[in-house]
């Protein structure tokens, strides 16, 4: 199991790093005669609704689409850890912490994601709708992280070893980055996992409220978008994004880690 995750997580590093480089035809190539059309050796996986070669339009969904998630989830993590260890040394920042995750956690986020989409202009850039979704994201998902980071800390602070150097008079920036950081890494990365298939995952259902990357930027969630439309059901190779979306999303979760 380990290797096959490992064998996706590679593929997909290799996909978005020189994905865009390999594609066979521009992405931005319209044929309106060719419109749908089933696979073929001119366009491996076939074409979309515009005549758009699906192969390579995928090939560059995948180093933008990763590089998107990547700017959602990194975010998202960094705020977490800054509240979580910050919680864990003080008792008035943990319960700031507790009640503004509460209140992030509270929102009804289906109504806030279309009042942000409605106050956008239709024509909003991709950097604005890419920032949009950072952020947004960012204070949605930082509670799990952060309660989780500061309750690792907090029992880490109460070991002998902790008590020890402190004992010794080392600061609490010496605590954080010679006794808690070593062993919070695994649970940093950990959680960068979930925010990252999180990230992936939230992509493609924004595309449902028009607050994806606009076109003619192709991304894992607005390639999927048009199978909305009942009569591109038959299309099978419109489903191609998911031949990489579900064994990622698969690979980012960290089955190892449940308990038996």
């Amino acid at each position: 199991m380990k290797r096959a995750r490992r064998a996706v997580l590679w593929t997909w590093l290799a996909l978005a790093l020189a994905g865009p480089a390999l594609a066979p035809q521009s992405f931005l190539a319209q044929n309106r005669q060719a419109a749908l059309a089933a696979p073929s050796p001119r366009h491996w996986l076939g074409t979309d609704a515009f005549g758009r070669d699906q192969a390579s339009r995928l090939l560059v969904a995948c180093g933008l689409s990763s590089l998107l998630a990547l700017a959602m989830a990194a975010p998202a993590l960094a705020l977490g850890a800054v509240l979580g260890l910050g919680g864990a040394f003080s008792p008035r920042a943990a319960a700031w912490t507790r009640s503004a995750g509460e209140a992030c956690r509270s929102l009804p986020w289906i109504f806030v994601l279309v009042a942000v989409r409605a106050a956008l202009p239709l024509d909003a850039s991709a950097p604005t709708i890419a920032f949009t979704l950072a952020a947004l994201f960012t204070v949605a998902a930082w509670p799990s992280a952060a309660w989780a980071l500061q309750g690792a800390a907090r029992d880490l602070l109460q070991r002998e070893f902790v008590h020890a150097a402190r004992g010794l008079g080392a600061s609490r920036w010496q605590i954080l980055t010679r006794h808690l950081w070593p062993n919070l890494r695994g649970l940093l990365a950990t959680y960068f996992a979930l925010l990252l298939a999180a990230a992936v995952g939230a992509e493609a259902s924004l595309e449902l409220v028009g607050l994806g990357l606009p076109p003619p930027w192709p991304t894992w969630g607005n390639m999927l978008n048009p199978l909305k439309d009942v009569t591109l059901a038959h299309c099978w190779w419109l489903y191609a994004p998911l031949l990489i979306l579900a064994p990622l999303l698969l690979a980012l979760t960290p089955w190892d880690t449940r308990p038996a």
